[in-house]
């Protein structure tokens, strides 16, 4: 007698950067390891939500980018088991964090091997996030990547937009708290991470790992163009600890106080001004994801 199928619900995102037609060998992937797929397309950020609380115990698979991820983040925590992600927006740096692939079939694989992984949520004024909050030229970078041209360049938007962001962009004054300890600085960019990677492939920090418990903290200090070139390797990679215009810190909460409200940049949405408290839950949510590395 043929085993019945387990229920799925895949819920995908039509505004996300990727192609939908790639979910087609996703979902038959999914189906060949004995899942039964529902695909809803939510019309905006309540119904998604809304879709994920009312899933029962069907597998709640999302397809989309990285704000589909932080937009649905309060629905995922409430629920009691893992869901699963097929990357198909413009960054997936959650996805790159997890070492899931970015090919949605081969993402499929990872739900359907059933492996999982309890990672950490950053919460920014309560509200959950995956992987960064920031402020200064990274907002700056989000209000430039939108858009014609992001639908278009997808990834390879990001150098265009971050170069029109620093031409115009101007140092500013910030007074931080962590965990307690007052440190005000002037900057280019403060940003508070809770996974590993942001900005379509950026690093936090060389030692991060979204289940550490932890969230990095990461200063640019005023610097011309030059050094920001030389810095760039430090960005991609996390090195930023041995970079001289930059500092690098790790806590449990951050507080980010400017002198006029400044954008804050969270999982590449803008989503509220400063002041801002950021903390970490960990273990908040569980996710189909392949074996941490040693």
């Amino acid at each position: 007698m043929e085993e019945a199928k387990r229920s799925a619900l895949l819920l995908t995102n039509k505004h996300s950067g990727g192609d939908d037609s790639a979910l087609d060998p996703a979902i038959a992937r999914l189906e060949d390891g004995g899942l039964r797929v529902d695909v809803v397309t939510p019309k905006d950020i309540d119904e998604l939500r809304r879709c994920i609380h009312d899933s029962g115990g069907r597998t709640v698979i999302l397809a989309g980018g990285d704000g589909t991820m932080s937009a649905a983040a309060p629905a995922l925590m409430t629920l009691e088991r893992p869901f699963g992600l097929l990357p198909l927006g413009t960054a997936n740096d959650l996805a790159r964090t997890l070492g899931i692939p970015f090919d949605p079939a081969e993402a499929a694989e990872i739900i359907v091997a059933g492996g999982t992984r309890r990672i950490d949520l950053g919460l920014i004024d309560g509200r959950p996030f995956f992987n960064v909050a920031s402020i200064g030229l990274s907002a700056e970078v989000a209000q430039e990547h939108e858009g014609e041209r992001k639908r278009l360049l997808g990834v390879l938007n990001y150098p265009i937009s971050a170069w029109q962001a620093f031409r115009r962009h101007r140092p500013f004054r910030v007074k931080l708290v962590i965990d307690g300890e007052p440190l005000s600085c002037r900057c280019m960019q403060v940003a508070v991470g809770n996974g590993r990677h942001y900005g379509g492939g950026m690093t936090v920090d060389e030692f991060a790992e979204i289940d550490d418990g932890w969230l990095k903290i990461y200063y640019l200090r005023p610097a011309g163009l030059l050094a920001m070139l030389r810095m760039l390797p430090a960005l991609r990679f996390g090195w930023l600890r041995r970079a001289r215009e930059a500092e690098v810190k790790w806590a449990k909460r951050v507080e980010l106080h400017t002198a006029r409200p400044r954008e804050v940049n969270v999982d590449g949405e803008l989503d509220g001004t400063t002041p801002v408290v950021i903390e970490v839950l960990p273990g908040a949510v569980e996710v189909f994801a392949p074996p941490k590395p040693a």
